[in-house]
């Protein structure tokens, strides 16, 4: 009996061992779903919400640091642009200053006298020279002509004009000419009778250029109207005159720059980017005020600028990465304080789950909820311990015949686990009765056997006349089934043609509503005519009134207002032709509205009449419907009956081939109960009256567990 019982554990490990893999994958799960879990979710909250934090700050400082450059660079150029106007306001004001200077103007004025004043003009504001045209634009100090110039036309219409860059007489440097106009006896206003120009230093505009300095490697340069280089620190530039703008037409790595300086010498402010030469650039513009439309441009690489946001970028994902090291090792610390303790019970409820009753179970020195984790697992182990141990002692016992047997930790099975005390208590009171009313039953059978021959033979009799008598129900019900379906058929075509008559009736309805609305529309057009008529009575009383008022006027006049008189009274009676004319109009036009509205009420009547008829035909309709789904279903309910009335057949056939057997089979059932009476005999049972004792004591032990 001991090796059965070591079998039994034996066959049940191997159980356990089939489910090894689950189990194993269940706790690797649970191990990552907890874990992992933490650690995963826990380093990518930290993760996305750092290098958020790092992208935004970079991108914000970025557009501050592009925001704060473009408003510097804009008034940087404004201030360029400011600076340059002023320097050629105040040499024209030099200029217009001489140009109203009267003993320059004088003729009896000597050539040495005016070049003297003009040579002290030109030391004093520090110029390079100066010089006097007269009105055919002769110098009168070189005896050059300048009279196709710009700046002499310019200056002897009364305007003042400031030259881009010029080459000089010698082709050794060049200058930018002021002229002003030469005003008769000084006084502004006057006949021009000459012009004065001056020039400044050749460099001056080239100095305003590389006094601007925005960056280490920027720069400043201006462009005339037609986008020439007129002023740049590297005057090389000025002499050749270097225009990006047509040499972009060759040149696609200029037409970026050339794009920027076009808008430049269109008048426009603006800021811009381009690449040249591998380098990104950034450029301001702005136009020169009181100039031959002359346009600045403050540029410089967009590397001298951003240095610091990409020291500050650089800094800010050093702190990213040093936050993520610190979460990274403070997430997989707190995610081993709580993924080992729940992996160690989770280890060991596994072992309990294949049948290890006796592992020692892990200790937890926290003191958080893994704790409380751990002695819930050995509370579970050891009562498992417990009940599985005094299940396994009863159940041996009853497995030897032994109902007699009780339990030993009755005090273990507390809660849920009350049932399976109770539950093994029953079995063994279901078994104990069980096996005493076989007892009983075995001897009630060989008593039954007999009896049961007779009965079997008296029904195999009657079972062969009942099969006659359901052949010939069979037969009726099969004809009731055939006229059950020619009325289904009569129905379903009656209602087709219903319906049919019915979808006429309503399209009779839709004619008729269609009918109406025309009608309708008839009279408000008649109305529509009524009011023109009406129009035209007035009209016709106001040519009454007109010729009335006309006859008058002409019997004032006398003679001559006669012809007019027989012209007025013609007038008045078209209008009298007219009222006429519109009363029988008005006449006809009542008449028809009469008959619109008698057409309507008839027209409504008509429309109500056959809507009755059209709800008695939806309800003949729907009362085919019905006859037609009973008929059906009635087809169905014979055909159900016919299928019943086989199968009736058939058992009949059955019981009376059964009952031949029954016969036989009792004479060999009264054998077996005498065999299985012999078999009760080996099992070992308490007398009736006892055993209701030990259960009536032990429910009552079960009930005072429960109170406590």
């Amino acid at each position: 009996m001991k090796k059965e019982k070591e079998k039994k554990v034996t066959g049940q490990g191997s159980r356990h061992g089939k489910r090894k893999i689950s189990l194993q994958e269940l706790k690797r799960v649970y191990h990552e779903s907890i874990k992992g879990k933490i650690t995963v979710s826990v380093l990518a909250l930290v993760i996305i919400s750092l290098s958020l934090l790092g992208i935004i700050s970079s991108c914000l400082n970025n557009i501050s640091t592009d925001s704060t450059l473009e408003r510097n660079m804009n008034a940087t150029a404004r201030v360029a642009a400011e600076r340059v106007e002023w320097e050629i306001t105040s040499y024209m004001n030099i200029a217009e200053d001489l140009g109203m200077t009267a003993r320059l103007a004088k003729e009896e004025a000597s050539v040495e006298e005016k070049k003297k004043i003009v040579d002290e003009r030109v030391k004093v504001n520090e110029l390079v020279r100066g010089d006097i045209l007269d009105s055919t634009g002769v110098s009168i100090l070189t005896g050059e002509s300048h009279a196709d110039t710009d700046y002499f036309q310019a200056a002897m219409s009364g305007s003042g004009f400031v030259t881009e860059p010029i080459i000089s007489e010698d082709q050794s440097t060049l200058e930018v000419r002021i002229a002003a106009p030469l005003w008769e006896e000084g006084v502004h206003g006057t006949k021009v009778v000459g012009v004065i120009y001056l020039v400044p230093e050749e460099s001056f505009l080239n100095d305003i250029m590389v006094a601007i300095n925005v960056s280490a490697n920027g720069s400043a340069y201006m462009l005339d109207s037609e986008g020439n280089v007129i002023a740049h620190k590297d005057s090389e530039l000025v002499k050749t005159k270097d225009n990006s703008i047509k040499d972009a037409e060759t040149n696609a790595k200029l037409k970026p720059v050339a794009k920027l300086e076009k808008k430049m010498i269109a008048g426009g402010s603006g800021f811009g980017t381009y690449h040249y030469g591998g380098v990104k650039k950034i450029m301001a513009y702005t136009p020169i005020e009181n100039s031959n439309s002359w346009s600045i441009a403050i540029t410089a690489p967009i590397s001298d600028f951003n240095m610091e946001t990409i020291i500050g970028m650089i800094v800010t994902i050093l702190i990213v990465i040093i936050s993520i090291i610190v979460a990274v090792f403070m997430v997989r610390r707190l995610a081993d304080n709580i993924g080992t303790p729940i992996n160690l019970c989770a280890e060991r409820l596994s072992a309990l789950a294949k049948g290890d009753l006796h592992t020692e179970v892990p200790a937890i020195s926290s003191r958080d909820e893994t704790l409380a984790l751990a002695t819930a697992t050995e509370n579970i182990v050891s009562d498992m311990k417990r009940i599985i141990g005094d299940v396994d002692y009863i159940l041996g016992e009853m497995s030897e015949n032994n109902f007699g047997v009780h339990s030993k930790a009755r005090d273990s099975y507390i809660g849920d686990f009350q049932g399976i005390l109770e539950a093994v208590r029953k079995i063994k009171y279901s078994l104990t009765d069980t096996i005493n009313h076989i007892k009983e039953s075995s001897e009630q059978v060989g008593l039954g056997s007999t009896q049961l021959a007779d009965g079997a033979q008296s029904l195999a009799e009657g079972a062969t006349d009942q099969a006659a008598s359901v052949q010939e129900l069979l037969a009726t019900v099969n004809d009731v089934a055939e006229q059950v379906q020619r009325n289904t058929e009569n129905a379903i075509t009656m209602n087709k043609k219903t319906m049919e008559i019915g979808e006429q009736a309503n399209a009779s309805s839709a004619y008729i509503t269609e009918m109406t609305k025309a009608m309708g529309k008839i009279s408000e057009a008649s109305m529509q005519i009524s009011n023109i008529i009406q129009t035209i009575e007035e009209i016709a009383d106001q040519t009454n009134l007109l010729s009335l008022n006309a006859s008058i006027e002409a019997a004032r006049a006398g003679e001559a207002g006669r012809g007019f008189a027989v012209v007025a009274g013609e007038i008045g009676h078209l209008a009298n032709q007219c009222t006429d004319a519109v009363e029988d109009t008005r006449k006809l036009i009542e008449a028809a509205l009469s008959e619109v509205e008698s057409g309507n009420r008839i027209a409504d009547e008509m429309a109500g009449v056959l809507q009755g008829v059209i709800d008695g035909m939806d309800e003949i309709v729907k009362a085919v419907e019905a006859v037609a789904e009973n008929s059906n279903e009635q087809n169905v309910s014979m055909q159900q009956v016919n299928d019943a009335i086989e199968i009736i057949s058939e058992v009949v056939q059955t019981n009376s081939a059964a009952a031949e057997q029954t016969s036989a089979t009792s004479q060999e059932l009264s054998a077996q109960a005498t065999e299985l009476n012999d078999m009760i005999d080996k099992f070992k049972l308490t007398d009736e009256e006892k055993t209701n004792k030990e259960q009536i004591s032990e429910m009552e032990e079960v009930a005072e567990m429960e109170n406590e």
